[in-house]
């Protein structure tokens, strides 16, 4: 086992419904003996109730005094450090917002009082750019897990960020490439560590259904693909109607794909559920047949990298349909799942209907394969434990 360390992690919202992957690794983490700490910037905005239990703290909610307090104590504590930073800001600053000296101080003194070793910060943002920055002030590493709208749709000040962490990290092999191509000097320190799922808590209790049932989970944004899912439900209603299809998440789409499943004439065939905490994911994937992540490649360039909702699915023994894009070609296989062209309704609507003709058996088996190959590639515990051992070697 590696040394035990306190980590403080860094990231812009906390607890965020559709980042359960950051708390499933702080709670994997603390479940490896490590001290674990959250330092966020703001409170989420739906929040994940299993983080009830981790220790948090929201820098934009310091208080005006606090703040002044503490950035004294910084300024004389480190003078030289704080001048560098002030310098550093005006380069930082024409790619991202910048946080004042005075309001970053207060999560610089809390990194000292809580005796943190080491700084990680989820997604190469505004948290990233926080924790670099204190561990400049400081002395103390700090490293980043990069996932995608970071990477291709605002990769804000991402070489220096990867050139300055201890090492760096993304969820598939598709990323790491992508962040290697960034910041080529620093390739040998950028690794892959996937985002893993609980199996414990991602299990099924029921029976396999034995209907047609198609569910997608994601945020409703382009990248998702959920528009060419509509398209595909509304070819099979033709030919192999769908029981239901359930799309659950929220997202600026929403109002666009209420108004796609009205002209389509789908309403009572599908049904947008809105966000949904992690037991609600769990209860409607045991209740589907086939989970659909037609993802794509967004006109502005931003993309998915592996959702962790394929294995998530896949760990409830729910065979998989998704586009042949990003990082999903390295999870699903055809043993559990199918990949088609992305953005092709047409192509969509085969794979999903010639899972659905399989025997239920079948379909059952195949779901028992997908969760094999998740706990032997995608466990949380790991996937973290390769995490910590990064951490503590450094």
């Amino acid at each position: 086992m590696s040394r035990r360390v306190r980590v403080a992690i860094f990231t812009d919202r906390f607890p965020e419904l559709s980042e359960t992957f950051i708390v499933s690794e702080a709670l994997a983490l603390r479940a490896l003996g490590h001290e674990v700490r959250v330092e966020a910037g703001r409170p989420a905005l739906t929040t994940n109730p299993r983080a009830r239990d981790l220790a948090v703290s929201y820098t934009d909610l310091d208080g005006p005094r606090r703040r002044l307090l503490d950035l004294a104590w910084l300024l004389a504590r480190h003078p030289l450090r704080c001048v560098a930073d002030f310098y550093r800001r005006r380069r930082w600053r024409v790619e991202e917002a910048v946080r004042p000296l005075r309001r970053l101080a207060p999560a610089a003194r809390r990194v000292v009082n809580c005796a943190d070793d080491h700084l990680h910060a989820h997604f190469a943002a505004g948290s990233a750019l926080d924790a670099m920055r204190v561990s400049l002030l400081l002395g103390r590493p700090y490293s980043v897990t990069a996932h995608a709208y970071d990477i291709y749709l605002e990769p804000a000040n991402l070489h220096e960020k990867l050139e300055r962490a201890r090492f760096a990290t993304s969820g598939c092999q598709y990323t790491v490439r992508s962040l290697q191509a960034v910041a080529p000097e620093a390739a040998e320190r950028i690794h892959e560590v996937i985002m893993g799922v609980d199996g414990d808590f991602f299990t099924r209790r029921a029976r396999h259904p034995r209907g047609r049932t198609v569910v997608a989970v994601g945020r409703l944004v382009e990248k998702k693909g959920f528009g060419h899912l509509l398209e595909a439900a509304a070819l099979l209603r033709e030919r192999a109607p769908l029981d239901r299809v359930f799309i659950a998440g929220d997202g600026p789409l929403r109002r666009t794909l209420e108004d796609r499943v009205r002209d389509l004439d789908l309403a009572d065939a599908v049904e947008l559920r809105g966000p949904l905490s992690p037991d609600a994911v769990r209860d409607l994937l045991e209740a589907a047949d086939l989970l659909a992540m037609p993802c794509v490649v967004a006109r502005d360039g931003d993309r998915d990298s592996m959702p962790v909702v394929v294995k998530e699915a896949l760990a409830m023994e729910v065979p998989v349909v998704a586009s042949d894009e990003v990082g999903l070609p390295e999870l699903v296989k055809p043993e559990f799942g199918r990949l088609v062209p992305p953005g092709d309704p047409e192509a969509l609507a085969s794979a999903i209907e010639e899972l659905l003709a399989l025997d239920p058996e079948r379909r059952a088996a195949m779901g028992r394969a997908g969760r094999a190959h998740v706990l032997e590639r995608c466990n949380v515990e790991r996937e973290t434990a390769r995490l910590a051992e990064l951490i503590a070697c450094g």
